[in-house]
């Protein structure tokens, strides 16, 4: 697997670079004066034009028809932009352009099937994007030589407003006939409008090509790592091999012998085509090469503003941060006069860094210039208040907000982190995680040198700063351990390895900082270690600390979640549940055994188990157990006490509705059990509970993350299951199915449909009347309807179901280290 970058182009002659093809104008471009724009479609409905090392691309009348010519000058101006934005002299972007080798995957990686999806994964820098725009390329030629192939349309994701096949539907119709002729659309970036928005583009695409209607087409989507997705829809972008990283440095003046006589972390660097062109710039100019793809940036960006002689270096970043900030709260494009004069903005053009979007806008050349410049504004004057203080901001500043944490000193970066932490904890870990790489190699330097100090200092100020923050969840993380009260760190680094132990701290003195590490294990509970852990650490990054010890959190929230332990008080739907629960462990009862139990007999058995000492087994589901803590055994005492929830014989009634099916040859599995109806009310029963009960452990348990965890966000919203019972009596597995859809809404509720067969699982969603769209929390979970098994045959459906729901939203702002057991919990 490899990207072909073209040797011939790249190698050097005699120790000479080869010569440039030599062009005044590009193709496709106007000259200095002014002629030549050519009309373009694709992404952007735009018309591409140039001048001297400029190109342009303006905006066009959506309605008007665009040729396959169009499609070419738009993907050679995108191409030409962006390596031109790094580094490459504007006459050698051309002639790599004009090159189709360069930049094209081997088949091994891109064998694309003639339909469906394939996502194409990399890092920042790594190529996928000019990858993309071969494969439209190749698109083009295929619709060249077949009127009736397919027709190719290339989209930014950033800049799809509404539905991803919408806006390809309304672009290919300026070609042809979608609906005769099929798709074949590359979307590009779809990690940039954030992980929801570009999960919920990806399951909009999913659901077309699963459709009839979507059956020709093929979508081929970029992103980086971390965006949700099946594995067999995910092909990994190679680094470049070794010879042609080397090649490419060669070609642009540099010297490729780095690629194999640097460390591991320089080589991978390198092996990144936009990094490749960033190092030779940095031999051309005699300076050692960085370590860290932000290093490299800084780089790049140094290098940009020393050629500009319209207005001083310092005054030119400042006009770059602000139209970062500007692009930021527009979507992508900022208004020339809203970032400067006439001569500023030439000075930012000047830059090679920023690029015209017809007469009035400007955008960054490179998506990741975007975020770096939102970064080091950040970093610069402090996390604004109007940003921390909007979730939809904080949306679109997310990778800013990693740009500045992977690249600001300690105390800056606590300057950004600190009110970011006060008011959205969630989205504070997320940029951490985003920031901070973990798999690093150990003994590759430089790292500062630290004392143990102030290693084991900063490790116990982030800890507490994560604990504070997540109160009162963050209370708990020490909960196996025994402990709720403060804790200090004992630390040390050497080189990058880290050595840490977390001790309880108590008053002004903790003996376990005396004891010698070898001994500390020995020492009676209490001085001894609560955690450790060893390890190499990314040092190189001054915010490290904070990675680490958010590690140490999303573990101990992961076991808590888990282990379902954490209690609500003031929660009917969780009560009634644990009350059936309680009876049925504490009378030794069968699993789905529905027959009413005296409160009475609970009652008694449960002081047994209190006066005991004993704690409580619990089934949460078929064959698994928990264990009740003592407070919430004394409270479920006092509930049963009570008699709120016993009937007027005194007994205890199974929450949801049970089997109406009398046991016969027909029954083979539960579900045979229940009547189609009679499944409907458990199942729209069982979600009426679960919603109930997640609710309470977010206000609960994580009130500062309401704004930000996916189904607390995406309140007030209708959730919709449509639900298909198969005939039974066959024996064969044929489970119920149901999809799961989240509607935004003016009110909450939950709705079970019982739908006549499969295949009414898979017809369209019909959108809300146009107009009445309730306001969407860019943070919410994607709307998208997804398939599983309805999970409401167990012991305790609802806390089974609330628990991997909240489970899965802290996942997704990395606050838990892993997902739930469960793989399917019905919600995109």
């Amino acid at each position: 697997m490899k990207a072909r970058w073209s040797r011939f182009s790249f190698r050097r002659r005699n120790g000479a670079s080869r010569g440039l093809h030599q062009t005044s104008a590009l193709p496709g471009m106007v000259s200095a004066s002014g002629e030549g724009a050519v009309a373009v479609g694709g992404s952007a409905d735009i018309v591409v034009a140039g001048h001297d090392n400029n190109v342009v691309l303006y905006q066009s009348v959506p309605s008007e028809p665009v040729s396959l010519d169009d499609l070419v000058a738009a993907s050679r101006a995108r191409m030409v932009q962006r390596w031109h934005a790094a580094g490459v002299p504007v006459e050698v972007a051309a002639e790599f352009a004009d090159t189709p080798q360069v930049g094209v995957l081997s088949a091994a990686v891109t064998v694309l099937p003639e339909f469906g999806v394939v996502v194409l994964e990399g890092d920042f820098g790594a190529g996928k994007s000019l990858a993309a725009e071969r494969q439209h390329q190749q698109d083009i030629a295929a619709a060249r030589a077949d009127a009736q192939a397919p027709i190719p349309v290339h989209l930014t994701a950033q800049h799809i407003q509404g539905h991803v096949i919408d806006a390809a539907t309304l672009a290919a119709r300026r070609l042809g006939d979608p609906s005769v002729r099929g798709v074949v659309l590359v979307v590009d970036g779809l990690d940039e409008p954030g992980p929801i928005r570009g999960k919920e583009l990806l399951d909009q695409a999913l659901s077309w090509a699963a459709s009839e209607a979507g059956g020709r087409w093929r979508i081929l989507a970029t992103a980086r790592p971390g965006l949700e997705m099946d594995a067999k829809l995910r092909r990994i972008m190679p680094e470049l091999p070794e010879e042609e990283a080397a090649a490419l440095m060669d070609r642009l003046g540099g010297s490729g012998f780095a690629v194999r006589s640097r460390s591991s972390m320089v080589r991978s660097v390198l092996r990144r085509p936009l990094f490749a062109i960033i190092a030779a710039q940095i031999q051309q100019d005699h300076e050692q090469l960085p370590n860290s793809p932000v290093a490299f940036l800084d780089a790049l960006v140094t290098r940009a503003l020393r050629d500009v002689g319209s207005v001083k270096e310092e005054r030119a970043e400042r006009l770059l941060q602000q139209l970062a900030a500007a692009c930021l709260s527009a979507g992508g494009l900022a208004a020339a006069a809203d970032v400067g004069s006439p001569g500023e903005v030439q000075a930012l053009l000047d830059t090679r860094l920023v690029v015209r979007r017809g007469d009035r806008y400007l955008a960054f050349a490179l998506p990741v210039l975007e975020q770096y410049f939102a970064g080091q504004a950040l970093l610069a004057n402090g996390a604004l208040t109007e940003v921390v203080q909007s979730a939809e901001l904080l949306d679109r500043w997310r990778y800013g907000l990693a740009m500045a944490i992977a690249s600001g000193g300690w105390e800056s970066v606590r300057t950004v982190l600190d009110p970011l932490l006060h008011a959205q904890p969630g989205v504070a870990a997320w940029a951490v995680h985003e920031a901070i790489p973990r798999n690093v190699p150990e003994g590759e330097g430089p790292w500062p040198d630290l004392t143990a100090g102030v290693v084991s200092q900063r490790l116990t100020t982030t800890l507490e700063a994560w604990r504070r923050a997540l109160h009162p969840a963050g209370d708990r993380i020490f909960l196996y351990t025994g402990w709720t009260g403060p804790v200090t760190v004992d630390a040390s680094l050497e080189g990058n390895k880290l050595g840490l132990h977390i001790l309880r701290h108590d008053g002004d003195h903790t003996p376990g900082l005396a004891i010698p590490v070898a001994h500390r294990w020995s020492e009676p509970r209490g001085i001894r270690p609560m955690t450790a852990s060893f390890g190499p650490v990314a040092a190189d990054y001054a915010a490290w600390p904070w990675q680490q010890t958010l590690d140490v959190l999303a573990s101990s929230l992961h076991t808590l979640c888990e282990r379902r332990d954490f209690d609500l008080a003031d929660c009917d739907a969780y009560t009634r549940e644990r009350l059936w629960l309680a009876g049925a462990g504490l009378l030794g009862l069968a699993s789905r055994r529905f027959t009413p139990t005296r409160t009475d007999d609970v009652h008694q058995a449960l002081h047994r188990h209190l006066y005991s000492g004993e704690s409580l087994p619990v089934r949460s589901s078929f064959n698994q157990r928990f264990t009740g803590r003592q407070a919430e055994l004394i409270r479920i005492d006092e509930e049963i006490g009570s008699g709120r929830w016993a009937d007027a014989n005194g007994m205890l009634h199974h929450p949801y509705a049970i089997p109406d099916q009398a046991h016969g040859p027909h029954v083979h599995w539960v579900w045979d059990t229940y009547s189609a109806q009679q499944l409907g009310l458990r199942t729209e029963q069982v979600l009426t509970a679960a919603v109930e009960i997640y609710t309470a452990l977010v206000n609960t348990w994580f009130p500062h993350l309401k704004q930000v965890l996916g189904l607390a966000s995406a309140a007030p919203a209708a959730l919709v299951a449509d639900l298909y019972c198969p005939p039974g009596g066959s024996g064969a597995y044929e489970p119920p199915r149901m999809r799961l859809s989240l509607r935004p809404s003016t009110a909450s509720a939950v709705t079970v449909r019982l739908v006549p067969s499969e295949d009414d699982l898979y017809t369209p969603v019909p959108p809300p009347p146009p107009g009445n769209e309730p306001t969407r929390s860019p943070w919410a979970r994607p709307s998208t309807p997804v398939l599983s098994e309805p999970k409401v045959f167990d012991d305790a459906p609802a806390v089974d179901y609330a628990y991997a729901w909240l489970h899965e939203d802290l996942h997704r702002l990395h606050l838990t280290d892993r997902g739930p057991r469960t793989t399917n919990t019905g919600l995109p």
